[in-house]
């Protein structure tokens, strides 16, 4: 619709429209918005008093406060501005793997309802893509429900190729947007468990708010193909190993996935982050309107 991907229906868009970000902390924005932030303001929400000072407008001194102290103190209110959000799509090889799965597509679309659910709601997107081709996506925050149709014909030119290490490119991603905000990290996550959380870590130390979303096959979650002698090749190193892979060696393989996930989400629990898992045999709309909670969302 609209050049949007043929999931983006007229009904999921108006349900999108009716989410919003939950923050657990305010942050400082770039303009007028919905969400409280640190600053001072002319919101509805008390944030504190001073001391009057000559010039000071007379509405705002609390005459309550006055009869019982005879001091004259001025309210002060919390600023409402848009909230910063940081979308990162993992473009690596992996994320092509199992072709059958459509691994990326998954995460595209992932990347763009959370792009559009800010947009709608007057905030500021910033799509930053990890690894993948040469034709990436600007990292600049784009602003207004109109510009996630440039960015949906951005990330379909991506194609998923090449590697990285998640800890330190974090860390680059991180010193370059400097600014704190909402951040959202789309990836399949399928590297060592240290990598991971000190990547995580990272963001936890700039004070932002993360979520977590890790895509999944479901033939690779069920090993689907790896039977009898076969030849294993890492997507992203090109390294190549044969192996024999019996019923009992699919069970472990299953397991061991399975156990990623369980980790990463307990990680996620334990230090106050978002986490939520797709896996690609199920209905995408469906996936993303049942976990508005675990995505960081609310009606």
């Amino acid at each position: 619709m609209f050049g949007l991907p043929d999931e983006f229906t007229p009904t999921f868009l108006a349900h999108l429209e009716r989410l919003r970000f939950r923050t657990r902390q305010q942050f400082a924005g770039m303009g007028k918005g919905a969400h409280l932030s640190p600053k001072r303001g002319s919101s509805l929400e008390f944030s504190d008093y001073r001391h009057y000072s000559p010039g000071d407008d007379f509405r705002y001194i609390d005459w309550g406060l006055y009869g019982r102290t005879d001091k004259v103190y001025i309210k002060l209110f919390k600023e409402e501005e848009d909230l910063l959000t940081y979308v990162f799509l993992d473009a690596s090889a992996s994320m092509a793997y199992p072709a059958a799965d459509n691994k990326f597509h998954a995460a595209m679309l992932t990347a763009l309802a959370l792009s559009y659910i800010a947009l709608a709601s007057g905030d500021r997107v910033m799509l930053r893509v990890l690894a993948g081709s040469k034709q990436t996506v600007e990292p600049t925050f784009v602003f207004g429900r109109h510009r996630i149709v440039e960015l949906a014909r951005r990330v379909e030119g991506l194609k998923p190729t090449g590697e990285y290490d998640f800890a330190s490119t974090l860390s680059k991603e991180l010193a370059a947007i400097r600014r704190a905000g909402k951040v959202f990290i789309v990836s399949d996550f399928l590297m060592m468990l240290n990598s991971i959380t000190k990547g995580l870590s990272l963001f936890l130390a700039a004070t932002m708010d993360v979520t977590a979303v890790q895509i999944l096959g479901g033939r690779e979650l069920a090993a689907q193909g790896l039977d009898g002698d076969v030849e294993v090749v890492d997507s992203e190193s090109g390294e190549r190993v044969r192996v024999s892979i019996s019923e009992r060696e699919r069970r472990r393989y299953r397991e061991t996935m399975l156990r990623l996930t369980r980790q990463i989400k307990s990680f996620c629990l334990k230090r106050g982050l978002h986490y939520s898992l797709y896996t690609t045999d199920n209905d995408f709309q469906q996936f993303f309107l049942r976990a508005v909670s675990e995505l960081g969302l609310a009606h």
